[in-house]
């Protein structure tokens, strides 16, 4: 599948057709100085890939996306009448338009011609028209048929964005921005794509998903009901003894006999009462001061002064480089941060003793009234009055004995659970083993070694230095992959840019790309990649290299190839002559001459 056309139904907006094959230059020439313009992703260069994105059905954020969140005086989106059309190359041959607009950007149409349109005008007849964006997606998934995703509980948009690397993505080589949620939204996935069985990994992981969630469900009745499994046989034991005491008294109530109630209220009751007031007190005592520390160490700030710093190497007349501000800078809003971190720690466990406090507080009151109770109850004389009293004492015996089967059966509950968790764990065992086996055999995985060898083999043509890319597993019996190993990379050539992390990530993530392009450039997969400034930031010699490979790749593998650029990072030749596209290499010009030379011909 590759890109045919992107116009839209306003006048103003930049409508580019694609070459379908070889490189296509999203240009951008800026002649402002740098402190003069705003950002050069103004102009839409960035913009561009994220309407494609929009176009191949991305569920948007009202909040975040600019064609929704950008709104006029009214609040209404700038937008709203926007209509776009995005023309695909299918790899039937044939060519398919999907249009989105603004207004309902959640009904989707699709028009599938036998050849390319004329121009820049919408077809006439649409084959599926105003469809809901799930149905929308399932439709485009049948019609891209891509093999790729045949029999997968995944479609395309879960690879689609290697082939539209924004700034963000160029951070990691595997993992892309947009995968925040747990490693079973894309490891499988990866592992797929890496030629291996991603169904192992995702039922690795939903088998973990299910004992976590047993877990915390086995955590949450230990915290309601203080109930620890290992105290079984001695909560049995206390029901018995409670339920011997319920006995005597009922018996006793029975025959209003009282004589042993009374002894027994002397001896135990205000006894214990006391105690526990006691032992409530202390609590109290040690609680307060827990949160008077708490906050206090909350009200503490952290405080760096960077202009004392640098008055002090002023006055010592020692040079205070940049970098080294920035160091501090960097040291500082680290340490803001952890601050930050630890105070959300510390409130949370203020919020925590407070209301420990609290409940101390309502039982040492609640005791105290006890014990005037049992006082008065000792002075009593009226028989028929004791009779009631002990009979309130007869439901708060039954009370107890309630909360103890309630906490026996809460513990049966968990021993339970815990038996079902453990088969879980048995039940994965054999999944366990097939990812053991193949991590002993990845030798026998032949497009696995055809990715690598295009990688290592891509990133040595542009940085002239060996790679290699593999994966592990881990203490929990899950898939790492591990970041790619450069050999030798304290010995970059001499023409690498300064910023080598920067440069090797956004090369090793450009030549992973390109590797799995031309690894399934055999298959029905996509046959396009869009990579935004790739080239900012670079060596000229690693220009130079990168587009050499490009050049060769999309001619060799049938891609199509979409680059955006700053004229200002265009690569010189020997004579320190700018490097120049030709024109049909570049499908797209924006200028910051004035508003009409940016992508809808207006700023926002």
């Amino acid at each position: 599948m590759k890109l045919s056309k992107l116009y839209c139904n306003k006048e103003g907006f930049k409508n580019t057709t694609f070459n379908l094959t070889g490189l296509n230059v999203i240009y951008a020439d800026v002649k402002t100085k740098p402190k003069e313009r705003k950002n050069s992703h103004d102009l839409g260069k960035t913009k561009l890939a994220e309407i494609i994105d929009f176009l191949l059905l991305k569920q948007i954020d009202a909040k975040r996306h600019f064609l929704l969140k950008e709104k006029d005086e009214k609040g209404i989106s700038i937008f709203i009448d926007y209509i776009f059309y995005l023309e695909l190359l299918l790899n039937s041959g044939e060519y398919l338009t999907i249009r989105r607009g603004i207004d309902k950007h959640t009904k989707i149409s699709f028009s599938l011609n036998s050849k390319c349109s004329d121009g820049y005008i919408p077809p006439q007849s649409w084959t599926y028209e105003d469809v809901a964006l799930t149905k929308s997606k399932n439709i485009l998934a049948d019609l891209l048929d891509l093999n790729f995703f045949y029999g997968k509980n995944y479609n395309y948009r879960k690879a689609i964005n290697y082939s539209l690397r924004s700034q963000e993505d160029y951070k990691d080589v595997y993992k892309l921005s947009k995968y925040v949620g747990k490693d079973i939204d894309w490891k499988p996935f990866m592992f797929d794509l890496l030629g291996f069985d991603g169904d192992l990994l995702y039922r690795k992981y939903a088998n973990d998903e299910q004992r976590e969630e047993i877990t915390k469900y086995i955590d949450l009745l230990i915290a309601e009901h203080s109930a620890e499994p290992e105290n079984r046989d001695d909560i049995v034991a206390q029901m018995q003894l409670i339920q011997n005491k319920y006995n005597e008294v009922e018996e006793q109530i029975d025959q209003f006999n009282f004589y042993e109630q009374d002894k027994e209220l002397i001896k135990n009751g205000i006894n214990t009462v006391e105690a526990n007031i006691s032992d409530l007190n202390t609590q109290a005592y040690t609680l307060s001061f827990e949160i008077d520390r708490l906050r206090k160490s909350i009200s503490n700030k952290f405080a760096f002064d960077l202009k004392k710093v640098e008055k002090v190497f002023n006055e010592a007349e020692i040079y205070f480089p940049n970098q080294l501000a920035e160091d501090y800078k960097a040291l500082k809003r680290f340490n803001e941060q952890l601050t930050i971190e630890r105070n959300k720690l510390l409130l949370e466990t203020l919020i925590n003793k407070e209301k420990e406090l609290q409940i101390v507080n309502v039982n040492l009151q609640d005791f105290n009234q006890q014990k005037e109770h049992l006082l008065s109850n000792l002075r009593e004389t009226d028989v028929f009055k004791k009779f009631k009293t002990y009979q309130k004492e007869l439901t708060k015996i039954e009370s107890h004995l309630v909360l103890l089967k309630n906490k026996l059966k809460a513990i049966d509950l968990i021993i339970d659970k815990e038996k079902e968790r453990d088969n879980l764990l048995k039940d994965v065992e054999g999944t366990i083993n097939d990812i053991r086996n193949v991590f002993q055999h990845t030798e026998n995985n032949e497009k696995y070694a055809h990715i690598r060898r295009n990688f290592t083999n891509f990133y040595h043509r542009v940085m002239d230095e060996a790679v290699r890319i593999s994966w592990t597993i881990n203490s929990n019996n899950n898939i790492e992959f591990t970041p790619p190993k450069v050999q030798s990379i304290s010995k970059i050539r001499k023409d690498t840019a300064k910023d080598e992390g920067n440069t090797y990530r956004k090369i090793l993530c450009v030549s992973f790309d390109l590797a799995i392009l031309c690894t399934y450039s055999q298959e029905s997969y996509f046959r396009f990649v869009y990579h935004d400034d790739v080239l900012s930031q670079q060596d000229n010699g690693i220009k130079l290299r990168l587009l050499e490979l490009v050049r060769d790749l999309t001619k060799r593998c049938n891609l199509q190839y979409i680059l955006s650029v700053i004229k200002s990072d265009l690569p010189v030749d020997d004579k320190e002559q700018p490097i120049h596209f030709s024109d049909k290499e570049i499908v797209l010009r924006l200028n910051d001459k004035d508003a009409s030379g940016t992508l809808f011909g207006f700023e926002f």
